[in-house]
């Protein structure tokens, strides 16, 4: 009986095994079958162009985007740029969308929603400091943003929407939990926090704040605002926040190379 059992341990240990590795290299060989392959290298090229658009914009702005010079960049003809992607409006949306990603991506992962405030801070600040430290590439796009806004081309995804409702998410949940009061609505409140913030985007990609003073910026609005949501004792600490932050806008901005 235990020699039998031993058998049937070993032919369940091999089945499982044998139905891991045949799932395995069913895997393989739909990535290596003529449409796995075909799906990857389009997929490939795709993304070249995203890699070729960043390289264009942060070496003119906008106005270095056209087709043309966007096929040169990613050595592809202008016919693929279309039918991998589309237009220029739509590479522009794709690139705002995986900037969107990336940043998301490289979030602080030990940020916790349990305290509201630290945690939007937290996100406020890994938010600018990450801009900054790609500004060859998020200015080009805060610009782009800009001057299709002035033209009266918007841009085809909503730059605050999508900050606008995790901020809005995080409020409402806050104020369920009684951590919060305020007779705005969560999205009226997060409107008005990433509209100061998007304020202080656009100072910052001009060439008129630095970074410094673009977080500070940002961090001011956010504290401000929820020093109307906190509850009384929590008050006292965002006041000494606030008076720190006015303090570092006092200050004279630092030039491009002294920037950190």
């Amino acid at each position: 009986m235990e020699l039998r059992h031993s058998f049937a341990q070993v032919d369940n240990k091999l089945a499982t095994a044998y139905q891991v590795y045949t799932m395995s290299q069913e895997a393989t060989d739909e990535r290596q079958s003529p449409t796995g392959l075909r799906e990857r290298n389009i997929e490939l090229r795709r993304q070249k162009i995203l890699e070729a658009a960043r390289v264009l914009l942060s070496r003119g702005g906008l106005g270095a985007l056209s087709m043309r010079k966007l096929a040169e960049e990613a050595s592809l003809s202008v016919n693929t740029l279309y039918n991998l992607w589309g237009t220029r409006e739509e590479i522009l949306k794709a690139l705002t969308l995986d900037a969107r990603d990336r940043m998301e991506a490289t979030l602080p992962k030990n940020a916790s929603p349990d305290d509201p405030l630290d945690y939007c801070r937290s996100l406020v600040r890994h938010t600018v400091r990450e801009m900054s430290r790609q500004r060859e590439f998020f200015r080009p796009m805060i610009l782009a943003w800009l001057e299709g806004e002035i033209a009266g081309h918007p841009s085809p995804v909503e730059p605050m929407a999508h900050g606008i409702g995790i901020l809005s998410q995080v409020i409402r949940t806050a104020r369920k939990r009684g951590l919060l009061d305020s007779a705005l609505s969560p999205e009226q409140v997060a409107w008005q926090i990433q509209h100061g913030a998007q304020f202080a985007q656009v100072q910052w990609a001009l060439g008129r704040i630095d970074d410094a003073h673009f977080e500070a910026r940002a961090l001011y609005g956010l504290n401000l605002a929820f020093l109307g949501l906190v509850k009384e004792e929590r008050r006292p600490e965002i006041q000494v926040k606030l008076k720190g932050l006015e303090r570092k806008l006092r200050m004279p901005p630092m030039s491009e190379e002294g920037t950190s």
